[in-house]
């Protein structure tokens, strides 16, 4: 009952910002937008994408060591297929779906996996953040960039603040967690406290400073990787703008699918690219239009390909992966990739 909640709210987001999308699009116009693009460059950018996801598979690693050390090839799939289910369901749930098969494939507690997920979203979030507020700060971006970026820095900072502390204090952090799970009832809560204890194991990896300079820079590394990918569809379709634009849309076109749970971020991620190239450096509404449909097909279509390949070599299903009836254990294969 609660996933189809989270379906038709994912569904809903989704439609009211396409609407807001195709209020602002000049069909005519973006007809030959479309007709103008250059298709095989913007094909060409797709290996940056996942050169990027490689490096992020990296820092995963960093954060789950404390926990058990997977190598990243065996972890590189993992990340695939939780990056697909974000692309197809709504809530985020790819990446339940990470701690389950890491769990499930590699011995590793789910719980404690999960722990070193949420640090990672973190880092993603506050790396956002900060290229963010950067870029904002010395190319004198709208105010309401500025805001999102202040607000969602609030929401990320928070987030972080909290995984420090349960990190720093896990007998503080295990007494507020079990209280707020002391609604359940007796059997549940008793059954609560081992995933409890393995969610703060999880965060071991925030105690060690040079964990926290390794992860960050894979962050930036990472982004600054996808933002060339957008710099390069940017050229397809011939958009007069500096780097420093992709660097914006990047930041804040993930931000908003970060706090706006559409299946792939359908929608928001339209709306907001469409607006800062409109609003802000004044690209034009049908070029700047075509570049966010084409964008995000790219960002969405190799990976729900490789995601579901990757699950059919496993001999895994989509409900399997999200914590089904179980097959036996079969290694999942590493992509073709280069490291």
């Amino acid at each position: 009952m609660l996933r189809r909640k989270h379906f038709w709210f994912g569904l809903l987001v989704s439609l009211g910002f396409l609407g807001v999308f195709l209020y602002r699009t000049d069909f005519t116009g973006i007809s030959k937008a479309f007709g103008q693009a250059d298709y095989a460059l913007a094909l060409a950018s797709v290996p940056l994408y996942f050169l990027g996801f490689w490096l992020r598979t990296i820092r995963w690693r960093l954060l789950l060591r404390p926990v058990a050390d997977v190598p990243s090839l065996r972890l590189y799939p993992v990340v695939l297929i939780g990056l697909m289910a974000n692309n197809v369901l709504p809530a985020r749930v790819g990446e339940i779906v990470r701690a389950y098969l890491v769990g499930e494939r590699q011995g590793v507690s789910k719980s404690s996996a999960l722990g070193t997920i949420a640090v990672d979203r973190v880092f993603d979030g506050l790396t956002l953040v900060a290229i963010l507020g950067t870029v904002t700060a010395f190319s004198g971006s709208d105010a309401r960039v500025t805001g999102i970026g202040v607000g969602t820095a609030g929401l990320f900072a928070g987030a972080a603040g909290v995984l420090v502390l349960l990190a720093f204090s896990p007998g503080w952090g295990k007494r507020w967690l079990l209280r707020l799970l002391s609604w359940l009832p007796a059997s549940l809560e008793a059954a609560a406290l081992r995933p409890v204890d393995a969610f703060l194991e999880g965060l071991g990896s925030l105690r060690s400073p040079s964990v926290l300079l390794q992860a960050g820079a894979l962050s930036l590394l990472s982004w600054l990787t996808e933002a060339a990918m957008y710099y390069i569809v940017g050229q397809a379709f011939s958009l007069d703008v500096s780097f420093h634009v992709y660097l914006l849309v990047t930041a804040a076109a993930n931000l908003a699918l970060s706090v706006l749970a559409s299946p792939g971020g359908v929608g928001p991620f339209e709306v907001t690219t469409q607006a800062i190239l409109i609003d802000l450096f004044s690209v034009p509404e049908p070029t700047a239009s075509a570049y966010a449909i084409v964008l995000h097909a790219i960002l969405l279509a190799p990976v729900i390909v490789v995601g579901f390949a990757l699950l059919w070599a496993a001999q895994l299903s989509l409900s399997e992966a999200l914590g089904g009836p179980r097959l036996p254990p079969k290694a999942l294969p590493a992509p073709p990739t280069v490291e």
